[in-house]
């Protein structure tokens, strides 16, 4: 949303002051990039802790866990320039998670999920 926000008034502002609207432009995707596009730093350590937390909980599979492990430490290692391919490998793993809990989570018959009768 940013950026289709940015480009609108970019797009706007370059009618009269193509200079600035080149510097808000810069700015915007500064911004896109701190929010997300740059690094998944926040989001690969929300995927560990939630992962581990499972693990730990066992409410949902292990593997799944352990998938989400993996896929959490993808996202943090994204804050190495080196490591830049990892951004592709944390968004379509993490896809592929949350639709494994969504399937998870809707399949009622699941006992990782049925409160234990006690």
């Amino acid at each position: 949303m940013l950026s289709i926000l940015g480009a609108d008034s970019v797009t706007r502002l370059a009618e009269t002051d193509t200079e600035r609207a080149a510097t808000v432009w810069l700015a915007v995707g500064i911004v896109q990039n701190v929010l997300g596009g740059g690094t998944e730093l926040v989001g690969g350590v929300w995927n560990t802790l939630a992962s581990l937390t499972g693990l730990r909980r066992r409410g949902l599979p292990s593997a799944l866990n352990l998938f989400g492990v993996f896929i959490g430490l993808a996202g943090i290692e994204t804050i190495y320039p080196d490591f830049e391919p990892l951004n592709a490998v944390f968004g379509l793993s993490q896809i592929v998670w949350f639709i494994w809990v969504g399937v998870v989570m809707l399949d009622r018959r699941s006992p990782e999920l049925m409160p234990s009768a006690t």
